[in-house]
């Protein structure tokens, strides 16, 4: 008989509390679970489709004057020359002994994304190669894989975010109000008693799996935006941030989280149409010639891109590494940069499915707190460019060797010198707080 518990963390998580939860899990005949599974959980997983020697191919789209799925103010509605695409496809599919799978407009990239099956008969440099050679084809690539930062230490005391980030006194001048962040992830859970309201709009882009709720992404949206003096849980980065959950990974068996190429595209695809401040991408993986592109076009908007460091590659992964992304680690990751930001990431308590809440740690809640805090600066410098708010983050520099690396974002200090007055404890020195080098 599994046991389930309902676990509401105050604001303040004492030693005695957690001794006292961990001595009625022993009573109860289960042992202390891991970061993140605090119980065990009842959920459905969804596997990874099979993508062994997919591909993607990008068609060019009309220009947009010629377009007819373009939203004009007196507008069509139907878009007749994707069934044109669609045969294009087919026959370059029958071509190349390939099969024709599913396709995703992406006109922020003016490109149709066609995914297709490969046959063993043929390497997939070859097929690729031939592919490429096509004028109708912008480029053809294969899908990668990424994964979600997180890790599963063991559960032991936490200090909680607003010990480092004073978030009692933060939320004085700034809360998130009226910023919309993207939750590029798993699964939220929507009704969670600490995300109830605080989920704008969710999305699914994982065909053949209905959207649930799973662990990451409702860890990850709960350390954005979960809800303030309700009495329950945890207490947002931003509380009063929109979250729009936009589901392209998914939670397989041992709680890992995938995502790959095709999911992500769509969903960066539909962010950068809804007018989002702040997209958050806890995940890694390989450089990708689609998510880029993307992600240079977000970019070009202002919109503020916080991706998760990968301590296992060189380059911190992508889209840590690509320009212009807010590459986040957390304080345990060895950094090599100084224009790496560092943030609370291990043993943080946040949200789980099943309205629970488990500790978790990783460079995934770390990007989720620097995400936090980028809608509180939407807020109080909606107009900032980029290069502006990397000009004014502060950060405590740590020596590392015979260098200075970058340290602890200081949140209150950052605010500081965006507003111009002090809001908690934040009196800057030079040996103490330096601004944020520009990538």
């Amino acid at each position: 008989m599994k046991t389930r518990w309902n676990i509401n963390w105050t604001n303040s998580l004492s030693k005695f509390g957690l001794c006292l939860f961990l001595a009625l899990t022993a009573v109860a005949g289960t042992k202390p679970a891991s970061a993140g599974t605090v119980v065990e959980q009842e959920q459905n997983t969804a596997k990874e489709p099979e993508a062994k020697r997919r591909i993607l191919v990008m068609l060019h789209l009309p220009a947009p004057h010629f377009r007819p799925d373009v939203s004009y103010s007196g507008g069509y509605s139907n878009d007749v020359s994707r069934t044109a695409r669609r045969r294009i496809a087919e026959e370059l599919a029958r071509a190349h002994g390939l099969k024709l799978l599913e396709d995703w407009p992406m006109p922020v990239l003016n490109v149709d994304c066609f995914v297709m099956e490969e046959s063993d008969a043929i390497s997939e440099e070859q097929t690729i190669a031939s592919l490429s050679k096509d004028a109708r084809v912008a480029w053809v690539q294969t899908i990668n894989t990424f994964d979600a930062q997180a890790k599963s230490d063991p559960l032991f005391p936490v200090q909680p975010a607003n010990k480092y980030w004073q978030l009692d006194e933060i939320r004085k001048i700034a809360t998130g109000r009226n910023v919309v962040v993207a939750v590029i992830d798993s699964g939220v859970e929507i009704k969670h008693p600490d995300l109830a309201g605080q989920i704008s709009l969710n999305q699914n882009f994982i065909d053949g799996n209905p959207y649930v709720g799973e662990n990451h992404g409702t860890g990850v949206a709960g350390v954005i935006a979960a809800r303030a003096g309700n009495g329950v849980g945890i207490e947002g980065i931003a509380p009063n941030t929109h979250v729009m959950a936009l589901r392209a990974c998914w939670q397989e068996p041992e709680n890992k989280t995938r995502c790959n190429s095709f999911t992500l595209g769509k969903a960066l695809n539909f962010a950068l149409t809804q007018g989002v401040q702040v997209i958050n991408m806890s995940l890694s993986g390989p450089a990708d010639r689609l998510l880029k592109q993307l992600l240079d076009a977000a970019i070009s908007r202002n919109i503020k891109i916080v991706g998760a460091m990968d301590p296992n590659r060189a380059d911190g992964g992508f889209p840590a590494s690509h320009p212009g992304v807010f590459a986040v680690a957390d304080s345990k990751t060895r950094l090599l940069a100084n224009d790496i930001l560092v943030a609370p990431g291990r043993d943080i308590p946040t949200t789980a499915p099943g309205a629970r809440w488990s500790f978790v740690s990783g460079s995934s809640y770390s990007a989720a707190h620097i995400s936090g805090m980028m809608a509180l600066l939407s807020e109080l410098k909606p107009s900032a460019s980029l290069a502006q708010i990397r000009a004014d983050l502060v950060v405590n520099p740590v020596s590392q060797g015979d260098a200075n690396i970058s340290g602890q974002v200081n949140l209150c200090a950052t605010l500081s010198r965006l507003t111009n007055k002090c809001a908690c404890s934040c009196h800057l020195t030079p040996s103490s707080a330096t601004a944020a080098h520009q990538p």
